[in-house]
């Protein structure tokens, strides 16, 4: 059944041109307020995510699935694509909205808006408790939910939901090509079945983010409403600043 969703799903024609992250956010807020008129299935997407530094503690840096960092002694740049997978621990509506009946979602966040504030909480030293100054984060979040599993995967060929390229670079052309990079994804909006088709709920958790150069620790409180709309993704691509293409999968990678 599952396999049958999928192949009905990529046969979807396009409508018009290739949303960018604006437009495919605009347009999915579009089709949650009106699910009997307004169907996303078939329009196709190209969007491009930022880079962030990895060594940054913040809920952006976070969540990102575009993350890097560079090796001075070594000269060399790290990249890091990592997709997270949409389960009933990080979602509140996983059960009642079905999505256990479909496969495995990973999502990649391309947009959304965060409001943070200092927050006392209340931290394990040892055995004994004590109050330190957190990070409040309320964060709106956008996303697509792309099936990977055996025999239901919709990421490009040798994609994975976890991918680590390394490029050797000198500290000029690292400082050049950073400046501006972006994760590229192009596919098209895709339906399993699901009701509604773009599906929304929250989070809220308790994170710990370790500083890696000094001996201290980022206490974030998150609460998150999140939003998504299932997706085939045929490309993958990293751009560095003046277009300069890095890396590459699926139709044009190699």
């Amino acid at each position: 059944m599952i396999g049958g969703l999928l192949a009905a799903a990529l046969l979807v024609s396009g409508q018009g041109d290739a949303m960018d992250a604006i437009a495919l956010r605009e347009a999915m807020d579009s089709a949650r307020r009106a699910p009997a008129t307004e169907t996303l299935a078939g329009r196709s997407f190209r969007i491009a995510i930022p880079f962030v530094d990895e060594q940054k503690r913040t809920m952006k840096a976070l969540q990102s699935p575009a993350r890097w960092r560079y090796d001075f002694s070594r000269g060399e740049l790290t990249l890091m694509i990592g997709l997270g997978q949409i389960s009933a621990a990080n979602y509140d509506r996983f059960a009642d909205q079905g999505l256990a009946d479909l496969p495995t979602l990973q999502t990649a966040f391309f947009d959304g808006s965060e409001i943070k504030n200092p927050v006392a909480v209340e931290v394990l030293d040892g055995r004994t408790k004590r109050q330190d100054v957190g990070v409040q984060s309320i964060i709106t979040n956008y996303g697509l939910a792309i099936p990977y599993a055996e025999g239901a995967s919709a990421l490009p060929p040798r994609f994975q939901p976890f991918m680590v390229y390394k490029l050797r670079m000198n500290q000029e052309t690292y400082h050049r090509l950073t400046r501006g990079m972006t994760l590229v994804l192009e596919g098209r909006i895709t339906s399993l079945g699901q009701r509604p088709e773009v599906f929304c709920g929250d989070y809220a958790g308790r994170l710990a983010a370790p500083e890696l150069h000094i001996d201290d620790t980022t206490h974030i409180l998150v609460t998150a409403h999140q939003c998504f709309a299932t997706a085939r993704v045929d490309a993958v691509s990293v751009m560095g600043s003046g277009k300069v293409l890095l890396a590459a999968w699926g139709a044009a990678g190699r």
